[in-house]
Parts: structure tokens; sequence; C-alpha cells
């Protein structure tokens, strides 16, 4: 089911503000949205358009491996 947002443009990333935002490297971005654990709020479609994704999606991502890690932990 498609999901339904109203975003404000500044929580909207690109793929390189994304890895800045969550402190981890484009590469990670990217391996977190192919894994399922971050959607894109704005897919790109075709050459020189940008795929955005919202910080609260990201922050969601970190909390969902943080939580996975702390399983593994205890």
């Amino acid at each position: 089911m498609a999901r339904i947002h109203t975003f404000h443009p500044r929580d909207l990333l690109d793929n390189a503000e994304a890895a800045a935002y969550a402190g981890v490297g484009e590469s990670t971005i990217r391996q977190w949205k192919r894994r399922g654990l971050l959607e894109a709020a704005l897919p790109g479609q075709g050459k020189g358009v940008r795929t955005l994704y919202s910080r609260q999606d990201i922050d969601a991502a970190k909390r969902t491996l943080a939580e996975r890690a702390a399983a593994r932990a205890a």
C-alpha cells in the first residue's frame, strides 16, 4: 500500500545528505534501501532525478537497527 505523507522540503534529503544526517556512508543508505529498512519518500526516476528520503524514515531505520543490535546483545 502506498504511503501518503506531507513533507516540508527541509525534511527531504538526497543520498549524500541522508548519509551525513545518519552518520553513515552513502553506500549504507543504498544498502538500507535494498534491505527494506529505508523507503524513499520520493523515488528518483530516470537520469538526473534524485531519490529523496525523509528525516523521520531515516530515524526509524536507525531505531530499528539499534533495537536489532540490542536484541542480539541480550
